[in-house]
């Protein structure tokens, strides 16, 4: 039997974002996309005979012990890197308060990040989660898989109420032992024990990117609002309209914030806020070039 066509509208909304992200990319992401993502990046491809002019730092000192003569390793320049997308689908996603849809945002910032690195002829998969890891989709290259991956993914019924990222980069880390760029697309609800990302990030490049529901950013100056926790099922009503209430909400929502961007460096991962309902290209573009003066530094030293 055929697999069920696309709803229109997912093919309509997919399309509608595929333009915004195609303009940006033009814009300077992409451009700014291959020297962020790989620096001063190499693989290994020979051991050959040292001959003068090489870098002393390359010499292989064990091959040069058996064989009695200086042997150097020869390195190649990476040409491509996988991106694997770890796209959140837990229910706190679902009922996010912002002004569109978090997993439409979500998908905007697929594309944005997605486009930039298939015209740098990169490969680009995903992982769902929500209690755990729900759906692979295997990196393929080329816009055209991305476009289906980002069709999926708003089509994607899937997800449980719960969040368990731990569980999902650990069932991750048992099938997927190369290097690959780990971009893990959440809103940040709960996050997991520092030992697996740090376990994660030890093997792969993580990179937290906090997609938050325009409202914990601007928070309206009055009345009385309710606010649930939509996988803990706790509920507490605060008076926005009271300074001193007003500013330990706020206080507290930054604190965590805080604490998860020092989290995610101690353990050797990074951490990007970002707005669901605001600009996304602004501060992936800044991101991009904070990660290229780093390699670029990387590389001088």
């Amino acid at each position: 039997m055929d697999a069920a066509l696309p709803d229109p509208r997912v093919l309509a909304a997919v399309r509608a974002l595929e333009v915004r992200a195609r303009r940006a990319v033009r814009a300077g992401l992409g451009g700014a996309w291959p020297s962020a993502v790989r620096g001063p990046g190499v693989e290994f491809a020979e051991v050959r005979e040292y001959v003068v002019g090489d870098d002393a730092r390359t010499i292989d000192w064990n091959v040069t012990a058996r064989t009695a003569r200086p042997q150097v390793k020869r390195f190649d320049e990476e040409r491509e890197q996988t991106l694997l997308f770890l796209l959140d689908g837990s229910r706190s996603t679902r009922v996010a308060p912002g002004a569109r849809p978090w997993r439409e945002a979500a998908a905007e910032l697929l594309l944005l990040v997605g486009l930039s690195a298939a015209d740098a002829g990169d490969r680009i998969g995903a992982l769902f989660w929500s209690g755990g890891a729900d759906r692979l989709v295997p990196p393929r290259h080329g816009a055209q898989a991305l476009l289906a991956l980002a069709t999926e993914w708003l089509a994607w019924s899937g997800g449980s109420d719960a969040t368990d990222l731990g569980a999902t980069l650990a069932a991750l880390l048992r099938v997927r032992h190369r290097p690959a760029l780990l971009l893990i697309v959440t809103d940040g609800h709960a996050l997991p024990d520092d030992a697996i990302v740090a376990q994660a990030a030890r093997r792969h490049d993580v990179v937290f990117l906090a997609l938050r529901a325009g409202l914990l950013a601007r928070l309206p100056e009055r009345g009385r609002w309710r606010f649930d926790d939509p996988e803990g099922g706790a509920r507490h009503v605060v008076d926005l309209g009271s300074p001193p209430v007003r500013a330990a909400l706020l206080a507290r929502m930054e604190a965590a914030r805080a604490d998860a961007r020092a989290r995610a460096t101690r353990v050797g991962a990074e951490w990007l806020e970002l707005d669901a309902d605001g600009d996304l290209v602004a501060p992936l573009l800044e991101w991009a070039r904070r990660r290229a003066q780093r390699h670029v530094r990387g590389a001088a030293t």
